[in-house]
């Protein structure tokens, strides 16, 4: 196999990665549930709600109990969401770290700032 041949394969397996990772995130939805599975909530890949559903006796028609069900049943899926996305992103950076032998990691302080440093010149932090 010649060396451009080898950079094709390469470019191409990139290439497959990315799009595999893409329709992962693109696909990754949660269904979560709360009292009792009366308040049911979807969210999508970046935790928005996408979907709620009440069914007939959900928190006993108490509106605030009722709006506190849905708040942390949507933070509940939400939180899930992240977790399954964080874990999908985890595994592809390590692929494609070893198809490429590079880490994708950003380790330099401007793509890494702290809490510490200072954003701009003008004092902002």
């Amino acid at each position: 196999m010649s060396v451009m041949d080898e950079i094709a394969r390469n470019a191409e397996r990139q290439l497959e990665m990315l799009e595999d990772v893409q329709t992962r995130l693109g696909a990754l939805t949660v269904r979560e549930t709360g009292d009792d599975g009366r308040v049911i909530v979807h969210v999508d890949v970046s935790g928005a709600l996408t979907g709620l559903e009440l069914l007939p006796g959900a928190c006993k028609g108490n509106p605030i109990a009722l709006a506190e069900a849905i708040v942390r049943t949507a933070v509940r899926a939400a939180t899930q969401v992240f977790t399954e996305r964080a874990e999908i992103m985890a595994a592809f950076v390590e692929d494609f770290a070893e198809l490429t032998g590079e880490s994708m990691e950003p380790n330099g302080p401007t793509v890494r700032p702290t809490y510490r440093e200072h954003f701009s010149s003008k004092g902002e932090s």
